[in-house]
């Protein structure tokens, strides 16, 4: 395939709530196509449902940004740290899980919910209060995520705009090589004196029992720094996001919002929904093949990059029924990919399910008369970022 017949990756979206069109178009003719990211690399692109799965189980792919050929589209080189164990293949990245893997057990993040809810209803407070508009982006979904990610890793709330500015001048494709390394460096030093005042005044939470894994020798400081990182940026982002954009698909589809008003308890499969429906991140999960092998009927070749599309997967037709509606009362939304799937499926998914069910099911108790103050297609949605969402989301009650 030549350089002018390859279609250009990231592809646009023809509507704020779906995966670009073109996956489909292009995986109805070759299941498995390449494409051109924005720094000139050819890189195989991954939409099937099984296929994905496939990828995200097959040891032959590396999930390491140091392996030759591993596919990006983020500007900037500066390395992530070694503790970043979303980007580490085994064994470290088996050692470093284990190590906050009970953090996130069902009952732990069952126990945090009481709180939530009373983060939640500050919120709202403060936003009625102010009269009967807002912007629901932020004044409620990025001061909710960021807050509830603190709290468990008992940061100060204060420094949320430090990793909030930094972490988006990294992630957005607009910022300038430079830019991007430039708030990396200044992240990662951010993380650094975080971690380091932990280990010389341990604390009760969730990065001073990690105190105790360095001092017994089961992590190095620099890979504390980076799981310090890991375990905040990826909760209040996603959160953030999933918010956001949750909210918003909720109130352009009036008949199943109603549905959950007169019945609450359908809200964590609603929720189920809303990951499968909108899949925020739309920039897929890099890969490289550390070996020849096959995939969906594609040779590819050790060294060849690898993005597996979890939007894209979890519009599959030949797994979700009318992938492309959004129903809540869809009977098995959990067979999506939103968390991603095998041994690097996300950490803190447990989290994620109690935050939204959370805030949906209190937001909409609390405000049963939110409405849209501008219509979907009118707003302001992230294009240029790794995980996708809504800038702004204007709402009145």
């Amino acid at each position: 395939m030549t350089a002018t017949a390859t279609p250009s990756f990231p592809m646009p979206r023809n509507h704020p709530l779906d995966p670009p069109p073109q996956y489909r178009e292009l995986g109805a003719g070759q299941p498995v196509f390449q494409v051109r990211t924005p720094r000139g690399e050819l890189v195989w692109v991954v939409t099937r449902h099984e296929d994905v799965r496939a990828v995200l189980t097959d040891l032959r792919f590396s999930s390491d940004p140091k392996t030759p050929g591993y596919p990006t589209y983020i500007n900037g080189d500066t390395p992530l740290p070694p503790g970043f164990f979303l980007n580490q293949d085994a064994p470290d990245h088996t050692r470093l899980r284990r190590l906050v893997t009970r953090e996130f057990l069902i009952t732990q993040m069952e126990a945090h919910r009481p709180r939530m809810q009373i983060i939640l209803d500050d919120l709202i407070d403060r936003m009625t209060g102010e009269g009967n508009s807002a912007d629901l982006v932020r004044q409620l979904a990025f001061p909710m995520a960021a807050t509830v990610m603190c709290e468990l890793l008992n940061v100060p709330y204060a420094d949320h705009k430090v990793f909030v500015t930094l972490t988006d001048t990294i992630l957005d494709r607009s910022s300038t090589p430079e830019q991007a390394e430039g708030a990396a460096r200044e992240l990662m030093a951010y993380f650094d004196a975080l971690v380091t005042a932990r280990e010389q005044q341990p604390t009760d939470d969730m990065l001073g029992r990690l105190v105790a894994q360095e001092e017994a020798g089961k992590l190095s400081h620099d890979e504390f720094v980076g799981l310090a990182a890991l375990l905040l940026l990826s909760g209040y982002d996603t959160m953030a996001q999933m918010i956001g954009l949750g909210a918003a698909t909720l109130l352009e589809h009036t008949e199943q919002l109603a549905d959950l008003k007169a019945d609450p308890s359908l809200y964590p499969q609603a929720v189920e929904e809303l990951l499968r429906f909108l899949s925020i991140n739309h920039a897929g999960l890099p890969r490289v093949a550390t070996e020849d092998l096959t995939v969906g009927g594609q040779e590819i070749k050790a060294g060849e990059g690898v993005i597996a599309m979890l939007n894209a997967a979890n519009r599959d037709e030949g797994v979700f029924d009318e992938p492309d509606s959004f129903d809540i009362h869809r009977t098995s939304p959990q067979q999506h990919v939103a968390f991603g799937h095998g041994f690097h499926k996300c950490i803190g998914l447990t989290l994620a399910r109690v935050e939204l069910t959370t805030v949906f099911a209190g937001l909409f108790a609390r405000l049963p008369g939110l409405r849209l103050a501008r219509p979907l297609e009118e707003l302001p949605f992230r294009h240029d970022m790794v995980l996708y969402g809504v800038r702004e989301l204007p709402v009145t009650w």
